[in-house]
């Protein structure tokens, strides 16, 4: 299966440095930017004009915290915070367009979920990994206040406590060891028991790419990945959808469905 979907990158810019992202940009970096609410209807419009079914809402982790040019801007649209701005693009995404929301907000306090439930149907926040080392100096989570295990769990929790559809997942190939990823599969599971409300999980491979600080990592091999896939459909058994991006493994992608994936999550 597969989400017919139209991306939405509401803004670019973001408060954490992962040493892995090519999403993210400083103000005034080429490319930078935030989305108008024009830009936002336009681009939605056009993906449901192509038999979109999903608008996939995706932006950097609490901007205005850093950046005195991003709460200027939500200034303008009379917002403080950059969840305001995205609950109320979600919202005109419902009202002038026949596509579903799917916002990936970063993480939040159980106030904000629930205000978000109501204008996107489902969510998503990625685990990525339960390693505490990676948040140390030059390691792939250094400077990066939002990608706390611990914090990212409490907000998948609450999520589940809220009862909202949500997608969650790991990412291979920045430091982690095997081991470790076993603990973030497991600790997927248990949120899954406990709430049952997690849709999906994404099993997602670490691609170097230029000016990037890991531009020099390794990246996982495909027999490394394809036991990492394996070992999740093991782990979180037979009826948990389980993805993996196509466009991350583009001449060897068919072989990702062996491993145990029956999901290329959202398609653009």
């Amino acid at each position: 299966t597969y989400s017919r979907k139209v991306f939405l990158p509401l803004t670019n810019l973001c408060r954490d440095y992962c040493g892995y992202c090519t999403f993210r940009k400083d103000p005034g970096d080429p490319g930078a930017r935030t989305m108008t609410p024009d830009e936002v209807l336009e681009v939605a419009s056009a993906g449901a004009r192509l038999g979109c079914k999903e608008a996939l809402f995706s932006l950097g982790d609490k901007p205005e915290a850093l950046f005195p040019a991003m709460r200027q801007e939500l200034q303008h649209y009379g917002h403080r915070r950059t969840l305001d701005y995205l609950v109320q693009m979600c919202q005109l995404v419902l009202e002038h367009t026949p596509l579903l929301p799917h916002a990936n907000p970063g993480v939040m306090g159980p106030k904000d979920l629930a205000r978000l439930r109501e204008v996107s149907p489902s969510m998503g926040l990625m685990l990525e990994t339960t390693s505490r080392r990676l948040l140390g100096p030059g390691m792939a989570h250094d400077n990066t206040p939002d990608k706390d295990p611990a914090v990212r769990l409490k907000t998948i929790a609450n999520a589940g406590k809220l009862q909202i559809p949500f997608t969650t997942g790991i990412l291979i190939g920045i430091g982690e060891t095997f081991r470790e990823r076993v603990d973030a599969l497991c600790a997927i599971r248990e949120l899954q028991e406990r709430y049952g409300h997690i849709q999906e999980v994404i099993i997602q491979n670490f691609r170097a790419k230029p000016n990037i600080p890991m531009q020099a990592q390794p990246e996982p091999t495909l027999l490394d990945f394809l036991r990492t896939i394996a070992v999740a459909r093991l782990v979180l058994g037979g009826q948990m959808n389980l993805q993996a991006p196509p466009n991350l493994t583009p001449e060897e992608y068919q072989m990702l469905i062996t491993g145990g994936i029956n999901d290329w999550g959202g398609v653009s």
